[in-house]
């Protein structure tokens, strides 16, 4: 630019600068949501930031602080394993880690229940089953698009999980299909004539993989799994029999609670901080969904959606100061397009995170730039400054975060762009543009 027109451009007031920003011709029919305030809570900027919008995985952050509050960040879930009889049982906790990203070793996994088993001397085993009546029946939020359901970021919610809900799917030879799955027990079938990829994946009755359309040489993808509670027993049975204990009967589900005969030993997940830094840095939706679910779980009913959204509304009403009219959420992720919250009160959440009490546990659990997560491309001059969370569904993009200034000073932001139809890659760079924007005092 001239020093003409630099000196202009720098001259601007803060909002002018964010307005010209906005104001770019394929974003301009959208709506924006913008709310920058500083420690004391004085307003920087604001736009709408009283309207309720789709926040898309902003909603992430609501659902992981009221779980963090309600449950204790040192807390550990457990799977058990219960023997009933010939048959034995894994019984679900809502660890959405079985046997998923930490787990290189498919048999190790289950290491602990095969060795209560040789520890009895037992050679055989009747039916291995899923017990998950922790849980509801409801394993699909009811506002989820049916266009996103047997994705690998859309996956049923149940008290177990295994490998996070998901197939590894490979296939190549288009005319004569051969199918690798990931883990190896799931079978697959191919019904499909060579061509462009345009395939439809999906897992049906025994969670078996069916690929039918138009495919490529080859392709490999991620699928959602259709049924969780068999996946689990399925994998635990498929792991006994390559330890040598012989599996007479089927893998069934259990659905209603039931006094197993004895307990033979526990799988404990990780930390629930770490599960929550997979929630929020790279915005995993069943750990969201899982750990939301199952607040609510308690001896005298089975969690629901509905009952752990009351004690979200009361945690976010009563503890971190919220709007009862600022907020409505319908799932745990933000995958649902009728989840809506006002910036304002994301806002409101970033400012009771970054209490000098509760700030060096959510500093670690939120994303960063050029670290693991959503940020790790993004906003990379301001890695040692910021910490945030993004959000992405169809129209809508988002960010919030906590920025760090000078003199231990901070400002919180939230931006959020609805119902526009750019390419999602032009409303990221608005989106980090006005970060730049808010980052400079």
């Amino acid at each position: 630019p001239s020093p003409q027109s630099l000196g202009q451009s720098l001259g601007k007031s803060i909002a002018q600068r964010i307005d010209a920003i906005t104001n770019k011709p394929s974003l301009s029919g959208a709506i924006w949501g913008i709310d920058v305030v500083d420690d004391r809570g004085n307003t920087i900027y604001a736009r709408n930031e009283r309207t309720l919008l789709i926040p898309a995985s902003n909603r992430k952050l609501f659902a992981a602080a009221t779980v963090a509050s309600c449950e204790g960040l040192d807390r550990r879930i457990a799977t058990e394993f219960w023997s009933d009889g010939s048959d034995i049982i894994i019984r679900g906790g809502g660890d959405p880690s079985l046997g998923g990203r930490w787990a290189f070793d498919r048999d190790a996994v289950f290491a602990p229940f095969v060795n209560a088993l040789r520890s009895r001397n037992v050679a055989g085993v009747n039916n291995v089953i899923a017990d998950v009546s922790l849980f509801d029946r409801t394993t699909i939020p009811g506002s989820w698009k049916v266009g996103n359901l047997g994705s690998d970021y859309a996956t049923p919610v149940d008290a177990l999980a295994y490998n996070e809900n998901v197939i590894g799917i490979v296939a190549d030879h288009c005319a004569s299909p051969v199918i690798t799955t990931d883990p190896a027990f799931v079978p697959a079938s191919a019904s499909v004539v060579c061509g462009p990829d345009n395939l439809m994946i999906r897992s049906g009755g025994n969670n078996a993989v069916s690929i039918i359309g138009t495919m490529p040489e080859h392709i490999q993808a991620l699928a959602g799994i259709g049924d969780p509670a068999l996946y689990a027993a399925q994998a635990l049975l498929d792991a006994l029999r390559h330890a040598g204990i012989n599996v007479r009967g089927h893998a069934v589900v259990n659905t209603t609670p039931r006094a197993w005969s004895e307990r033979l030993a526990v799988i404990e997940s990780p930390p629930l901080w770490q599960l929550l830094s997979t929630v929020l840095k790279p915005s995993q939706n069943l750990y969201a969904e899982m750990l939301f679910k199952r607040l609510s779980a308690s001896a005298a009913q089975p969690a629901s959606y509905e009952a752990s959204e009351d004690i979200e509304r009361h945690f976010l009403t009563t503890e971190v100061g919220i709007n009862t009219s600022d907020f409505r959420f319908v799932d745990g992720c933000g995958l649902s397009p009728d989840d809506l919250v006002a910036p304002r009160a994301i806002v409101t959440l970033l400012r009771w995170m970054n209490d000098p009490n509760r700030r060096g546990v959510w500093s670690m659990m939120l994303a960063r730039p050029g670290e693991e997560g959503t940020l790790r491309r993004r906003l990379l001059p301001f890695a040692s400054r910021m910490r945030g969370k993004t959000g992405s569904i169809n129209g809508v993009n988002a960010l919030s975060g906590i920025l760090d200034g000078p003199h231990g000073t901070h400002r919180y932001f939230t931006i959020i762009i609805n119902h526009h139809i750019a390419e999602s890659s032009d409303a990221l760079h608005a989106i980090d543009a006005i970060v730049s924007e808010i980052a400079n005092w």
